[in-house]
């Protein structure tokens, strides 16, 4: 039985893609290219813990989206945590919801077409449990 075994691309459909891939270069730092013959912004995204390449693609939907929850939520792991959620804040998206781990640090926002977005950082301060 064939397994999956990594990420081979996330591809968002939107309602305005033009507008959605400036969100995303403006509020999480991924620049896109515009494709002309597809009508797709596209990018290839460089992970530089573990190096392996992930591709990026948001492209018009191609049938009416659902104004509730989403399937999929997108996970980005950032190189400062704090720094994020200061600029979110500031960049007038700030996040829903922040959670600390002892395996990391979670926050919770969406993009202005509803997708949900999941930031992980490393971990910046301890959990403890009470078992």
């Amino acid at each position: 039985m064939a397994r999956v075994n990594g990420l081979g691309a996330v591809v968002i459909n939107a309602r305005d893609p033009a507008l959605l891939a400036k969100w995303y270069r403006v509020v999480l730092g991924i620049d896109t290219q515009y494709s002309e013959p597809y009508g797709v912004y596209y990018t290839l995204l460089e992970d530089s813990v573990t190096g392996a390449t992930i591709r990026f693609g948001i492209e018009p939907a191609k049938r009416h989206l659902s104004e509730y929850g989403r399937a999929v939520m997108l996970n980005f792991r950032v190189d400062d945590f704090n720094e994020f959620l200061q600029e979110s804040a500031a960049s007038g998206f700030p996040v829903e919801r922040v959670e600390r781990h002892d395996y990391g640090d979670f926050a919770y926002l969406r993009d202005p077409e509803g997708n949900p977005i999941e930031i992980w950082g490393e971990a910046t301060k301890a959990v403890t449990s009470d078992k």
